[in-house]
């Protein structure tokens, strides 16, 4: 019987519980892309609440990846060392941290050299400039350059972000992807970025150093990447030696196709779990299920349906970051959040309704 609060391995991972702090962009860097005393506090007021595992908000691994000035820039040459600060700050409190090292691709506004943003193929009336290539092959060593260092950094593991839009999510889905060369046309094809990331990060950190992925369960759009594709990804991601793999879904061209979704009953909670839960039969690997949970007794009820090995949560931890605590407690009252999604307005990350 699991139990929320059993002290498991996630992904290689000693954690003390079984929730996760879903990667949440903070908005929290300076003008210069680094780390300051804003994001500091945002993560010590998780690990104090007692959360197991923290996902970081997507850093950026080049300087064509930054949505925006305020994304941590991996490859500033103050990285390393403001990022052994924070890690030490959240294991100083029994949390483990995994960072996520991302690309944004074309939802970049501008990059740091002013450029249009890159993309995985040219689009009809886009200012995109579609990777060569040598262009592929320069992202993929800057995903290694990125985790090497967050390994430098003593970081717990990193997660690839691979959804929600994203570069990489871009290339897995047909909705962006109309190469023609080995990189587009069919799932094997437009996986083959993924799997080559992989495989470069892998052999840059060893084979002991725990390297999760991020992916969408489906793109919610039609013509998009499907779950049979995705549990087709996921699987082979596995018996490559991915150590773990948050199942996502949609690809944030529209509302219908929005990650974050209204939760207004038990009903609505876990939203992706049924992806998850079909992924976690099939994949030798530990799967994390996303996507709305408020309820710990129903938490727990998923947890105990099948394979997935944890829960991670977002907007509930932007509302309550001691609620891993509170539950543990014995107070076992659902999450505070309605899902207004009003806590990421640009600029800041808080909860406006609730305010701490």
């Amino acid at each position: 019987m699991k139990s929320l609060f059993d002290e498991i391995t996630l992904g290689k991972i000693e954690v003390q519980n079984r929730l996760v702090r879903s990667a949440t962009f903070e908005y929290g860097a300076d003008q210069e892309g680094r780390y300051g005393q804003k994001m500091y506090d945002i993560y010590e007021n998780l690990a104090k609440g007692g959360v197991g595992l923290i996902i970081t908000g997507m850093v950026g691994v080049d300087e064509n990846a930054r949505v925006t000035p305020f994304m941590v820039k991996t490859y500033d040459g103050t990285f390393t060392v403001e990022l052994q600060k924070l890690t030490e700050l959240v294991h100083r409190y029994g949390s483990k941290m995994v960072v996520q090292i991302a690309h944004c691709g074309v939802k970049v506004q501008k990059t740091d050299a002013g450029l249009p943003p890159v993309a995985a193929s040219k689009l009809p009336d886009k200012d995109y400039r579609e990777l060569s290539i040598k262009d592929i092959q320069l992202l993929i060593d800057s995903f290694v350059t990125a985790a090497t260092r967050c390994k430098d950094a003593g970081a717990d593991g990193i997660q690839i972000h691979a959804s929600h839009g994203y570069l990489l999510s871009q290339f897995l889905s047909p909705v962006f992807n109309k190469r023609t060369d080995e990189y587009g046309g069919s799932i094997e094809r437009r996986a083959k970025i993924v799997f080559d990331v992989y495989d470069a990060v892998r052999a840059a950190v060893g084979g002991h150093y725990p390297i999760w992925f991020k992916i969408n369960s489906s793109d919610l759009e039609e013509n998009g990447l499907t779950f049979e594709e995705c549990q087709w990804v996921c699987e082979r991601l596995a018996d490559m030696g991915v150590d773990a793999i948050e199942v996502s879904g949609g690809i944030s061209i529209s509302p219908e196709s929005a990650p974050a979704r209204q939760v207004q009953g038990e009903q609505d909670e876990g939203y992706f779990y049924r992806q998850a839960g079909q992924i976690a039969e099939k994949c030798k690997t530990d799967i994390i299920s996303v996507g709305g949970y408020r309820t710990p007794e129903l938490l727990e009820k998923k947890l105990n349906e099948g394979e997935v090995k944890a829960i991670s949560l977002c907007r509930p931890f932007i509302c309550e970051p001691d609620l891993a605590n509170r539950w543990q407690s014995g107070n076992l009252a659902k999450a505070q959040c309605i899902s207004c999604s009003k806590c990421f307005s640009p600029g800041e990350l808080s909860c406006k309704v609730f305010p701490q």
